[in-house]
């Protein structure tokens, strides 16, 4: 029967793992072994996985919970494997390689999210023509003459969104200098939206957590009233290693 792959783990013991599995079986996740490591998977009588809510969060959960006792390369969703048989040979055996260096490197860390925004933004335009006088006096002049030119709005809206880039890297700078020194890796996202300042992860040492949320707590309260944050993990390093499976 074919088998979804959610991850692979570092262990040589088979077992099942008491939850129920994404897609249409319901049956059991359980880790399949090939010598020191293991495939977490379960049956599937599905193929394709569309991407959506109810599939992306079942991947994501059994991948913490695993995540709670093993060191865990995660798989990219929507992996499927023809059977049990497969598995360990094209993926286990054929990448072991592979697979051990991604393992080794990824021992004892976790990763962790950190999104930050401005908590009034409505307020980020006013703080920005009292700091830029030259874009107050286009937008004054501009109010003065019914909105003006084309042109010069154009040329308001340019130096705005400049001016708020600014804004963004400056904060940002500040936000790093509290967490200089308690990170592995990290990868920054481009912002979402123009309210969004930071959407960043780290790969962090797990012996180090304690030290970045005591660092986080350091930000709010020093941002307090200016910056509002969603701090996210610990979870396993998806962003930083995921296995891609070619059959």
């Amino acid at each position: 029967m074919k088998q979804y792959i959610y991850a692979i783990v570092d262990t040589a013991e088979e077992r099942g793992l008491g939850m129920r599995g994404i897609g249409d079986a319901d049956d059991e996740v359980s880790i399949v072994c090939f010598n020191d490591m293991g495939a977490v998977v379960s049956p599937t009588l599905t193929e394709e996985f569309p991407v959506n809510r109810k599939n992306t969060l079942t991947h994501q959960k059994i991948m913490e919970e695993v995540f709670r006792e093993y060191t865990v390369l995660p798989v990219k969703f929507g992996t499927v494997g023809d059977d049990i048989s497969t598995i360990r040979e094209k993926v286990l055996k054929a990448e072991r390689i592979k697979i051990r260096d991604h393992l080794d490197f990824l021992k004892g860390k976790s990763e962790l999210g950190l999104k930050i925004f401005f908590v009034h933004p409505e307020s980020i335009f006013t703080q920005i023509l009292e700091e830029n006088p030259q874009i107050k006096r286009l937008r004054d002049r501009l109010n003065s003459r019914n909105g003006g030119f084309q042109k010069d709005r154009i040329l308001l809206g340019d130096m705005v969104e400049k001016a708020l880039r600014n804004k963004k890297e400056e904060l940002e700078k500040k936000i790093s200098g509290f967490l200089a020194g308690l990170w592995v890796e990290h990868r920054k996202s481009k912002p979402m939206s123009d309210n969004m300042v930071v959407n960043n992860v780290y790969l962090v040492l797990k012996e180090a957590e304690k030290q970045f949320d005591q660092a986080v707590e350091k930000i709010d309260d020093y941002f307090s009233g200016q910056l509002k944050m969603k701090y996210i993990g610990p979870v396993p390093p998806s962003n930083f290693v995921e296995l891609t499976v070619r059959w």
